[in-house]
């Protein structure tokens, strides 16, 4: 099935590729990577992370309301995704801007939204236009952007500004329809359309309001975009993690074994202990003495910053890392 984005010469003229991670869009994602049967390579320590802190910590509460909201599989509300402006573009914004939504578009969207279910009653509360329950889901997400995608920000960052770069030297070489031809293996350019892979047919017919291109960290295999057509467009597309001077080097876990080779590929993007325990899906212990091992070896620094140490590659490192193809958590 396929979803056909229908371009007209102005269309061409008003493309825009988003200049830092969509934080609602890679809350949404990170939820449907959460709910997945199957997990990919790349979002497996991540997955590890937060299904340990559920089983020690009080986030099931907030984690299930959101669920409610963004469901496995079928359709979640638009308003959850608002489009925020280029000098606000935080977390603070987005929950600013979804307290703001009017309770009108509210109902209505949670309805289009259970069409085939019956609504639970946090979402009945949503649509009756409860104070309480629209407070409640502030809260949800201010915890879950705090605990579970906070220790993921700088890696995000580093993905997908790795991304937009790598987008911005296809738009200097062959202009807007080489970056349409380059999105993604799942994204094709057939002028004046663009087709991408998606759960059900359809059509968007821009109309001369152009596009808005999202790549995004949790977004998995296929693009994806908002139900109403009247809304600014935008396709949310999964984000390269690869670099154009990236080679394979697959001895690197033989070398280093696996979980070392992981924790080097995740400090292209320096972090703390901590961060980089979530990344690799290891303890905090356990990421210290690979950390120490990688500083023995000359490959990474360790500079202690408050009550933090912050590893970040050496030159070698950074050559070594750079070498070997994209592995899970790499930053490049």
């Amino acid at each position: 099935m396929e979803l056909r984005i229908h371009f007209t010469a102005d269309d061409l003229t008003r493309i825009t590729v988003a200049p830092r991670p969509d934080p609602m869009w890679e809350l949404v994602n990170s939820l449907h990577v959460l709910q997945a049967r199957q997990t990919a390579p790349d979002h497996a320590p991540w997955v590890e992370h937060v299904r340990g802190r559920l089983a020690r910590s009080d986030l099931r509460e907030p984690i299930r309301l959101l669920t409610t909201l963004v469901p496995a599989r079928g359709k979640f509300p638009d308003f959850l995704t608002p489009p925020t402006p280029p000098h606000r573009g935080g977390t603070e914004a987005a929950r600013d801007l979804i307290l703001a939504t009017p309770t009108d578009r509210v109902r209505a969207e949670l309805a289009a939204c259970c069409t085939r279910r019956t609504p639970p009653d946090p979402l009945r509360r949503l649509a009756a236009g409860d104070r309480a329950a629209r407070q409640e889901l502030d809260a949800a997400l201010a915890v879950y952007f705090r605990e579970l995608l906070a220790p993921q920000r700088r890696l995000i960052d580093d993905v997908v500004h790795s991304d937009r770069a790598h987008h911005s030297r296809d738009v200097l070489r062959g202009g807007a329809e080489r970056l349409l031809s380059t999105l993604s293996p799942r994204i094709r350019w057939e002028p004046p359309t663009l087709i991408a892979d998606y759960p059900r047919d359809g059509d968007l017919h821009l109309r001369g309001r152009g596009i808005s291109l999202i790549p995004s960290f949790f977004c998995t295999r296929r693009p994806i975009t908002l139900i109403d057509p009247d809304l600014p467009p935008v396709l949310v597309y999964p984000a390269s993690r690869r670099s154009e001077r990236a080679e394979a080097f697959d001895a690197l876990p033989e070398l280093l074994g696996r979980t070392r080779a992981m924790a080097l590929c995740a400090l292209i993007c320096a972090c703390s202990t901590g961060e980089l325990a979530v990344r690799i899906g290891v303890s905090i212990a356990s990421a210290s003495k690979h950390a120490s091992v990688l500083r023995k070896a000359r490959l990474i620094t360790s500079t202690r910053r408050g009550c933090e140490v912050v590893h970040a590659l050496t030159p070698l490192g950074r050559e070594v890392a750079r070498g070997r193809g994209p592995g899970p958590w790499c930053g490049e």
